[in-house]
Protein backbone atom coordinates (compact mmCIF):
# COMPACT_ATOMS: atom_id res chain seq x y z
CA UNK A 1 0.00 0.00 0.00
CA UNK A 2 1.05 3.58 -0.57
CA UNK A 3 0.18 6.13 1.35
CA UNK A 4 0.11 9.62 -1.37
CA UNK A 5 0.02 12.79 1.44
CA UNK A 6 0.63 15.17 -1.90
CA UNK A 7 0.95 14.64 -6.07
CA UNK A 8 -1.64 13.64 -8.52
CA UNK A 9 -2.40 10.75 -6.63
CA UNK A 10 -4.03 12.81 -3.44
CA UNK A 11 -5.37 14.93 -6.27
CA UNK A 12 -6.90 13.00 -7.80
CA UNK A 13 -8.40 11.22 -4.98
CA UNK A 14 -9.32 14.21 -2.90
CA UNK A 15 -11.27 15.97 -6.05
CA UNK A 16 -13.27 12.69 -6.32
CA UNK A 17 -14.27 12.40 -2.48
CA UNK A 18 -12.38 9.07 -2.41
CA UNK A 19 -9.69 7.58 -0.09
CA UNK A 20 -7.98 4.88 -1.61
CA UNK A 21 -7.86 3.00 -5.33
CA UNK A 22 -6.69 0.17 -6.47
CA UNK A 23 -4.71 -0.45 -9.10
CA UNK A 24 -3.77 -4.23 -10.07
CA UNK A 25 -1.72 -5.40 -6.53
CA UNK A 26 -1.19 -1.61 -5.25
CA UNK A 27 -3.70 0.08 -3.20
CA UNK A 28 -2.83 4.43 -3.09
CA UNK A 29 -4.11 5.85 -0.23
CA UNK A 30 -4.39 9.21 0.81
CA UNK A 31 -4.53 8.58 4.50
CA UNK A 32 -3.93 5.23 6.88
CA UNK A 33 -7.10 2.97 6.01
CA UNK A 34 -8.99 1.21 8.46
CA UNK A 35 -10.03 -2.76 8.56
CA UNK A 36 -13.59 -2.03 6.75
CA UNK A 37 -11.64 -0.04 4.01
CA UNK A 38 -8.82 -2.51 3.70
CA UNK A 39 -10.89 -5.43 3.15
CA UNK A 40 -12.79 -3.24 0.43
CA UNK A 41 -9.48 -2.57 -1.29
CA UNK A 42 -8.16 -6.14 -1.56
CA UNK A 43 -11.15 -7.28 -2.38
CA UNK A 44 -10.38 -5.15 -5.66
CA UNK A 45 -7.23 -6.70 -6.03
CA UNK A 46 -9.01 -10.19 -6.18
CA UNK A 47 -11.07 -8.47 -8.82
CA UNK A 48 -8.09 -7.43 -10.50
CA UNK A 49 -6.66 -10.88 -10.16
CA UNK A 50 -9.55 -12.48 -11.66
CA UNK A 51 -10.57 -9.80 -14.59
CA UNK A 52 -6.79 -8.97 -15.60
CA UNK A 53 -6.41 -6.36 -17.82
CA UNK A 54 -10.00 -5.47 -18.78
CA UNK A 55 -10.64 -4.95 -15.32
CA UNK A 56 -10.16 -0.68 -15.74
CA UNK A 57 -12.81 -0.78 -19.26
CA UNK A 58 -14.51 -3.28 -17.54
CA UNK A 59 -14.77 -0.56 -14.36
CA UNK A 60 -15.36 2.49 -16.38
CA UNK A 61 -18.28 1.12 -18.24
CA UNK A 62 -20.31 -0.27 -15.64
CA UNK A 63 -19.35 3.25 -13.59
CA UNK A 64 -20.88 5.05 -16.49
CA UNK A 65 -24.08 2.50 -16.58
CA UNK A 66 -24.48 2.54 -13.53
CA UNK A 67 -23.33 5.12 -10.85
CA UNK A 68 -20.88 4.59 -8.08
CA UNK A 69 -23.52 3.34 -5.61
CA UNK A 70 -25.31 0.86 -7.99
CA UNK A 71 -21.92 -0.20 -9.33
CA UNK A 72 -21.54 -4.10 -9.59
CA UNK A 73 -17.32 -4.07 -8.78
CA UNK A 74 -18.36 -1.78 -5.54
CA UNK A 75 -21.18 -3.66 -4.49
CA UNK A 76 -19.53 -6.58 -4.50
CA UNK A 77 -16.18 -5.21 -2.68
CA UNK A 78 -18.43 -3.86 -0.33
CA UNK A 79 -19.88 -7.13 0.47
CA UNK A 80 -23.53 -6.52 -1.01
CA UNK A 81 -22.78 -9.42 -3.41
CA UNK A 82 -20.45 -11.41 -4.21
CA UNK A 83 -18.99 -12.19 -7.95
CA UNK A 84 -16.19 -13.57 -7.48
CA UNK A 85 -15.55 -16.35 -4.69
Amino acid sequence: MYISDRGLARLILSRRGYVAITFGHVIVSTASLGPTLLRHELRHVRQYERIGLAFLPLYLRLLARHGYAAHPLERDAAGDRTLFV
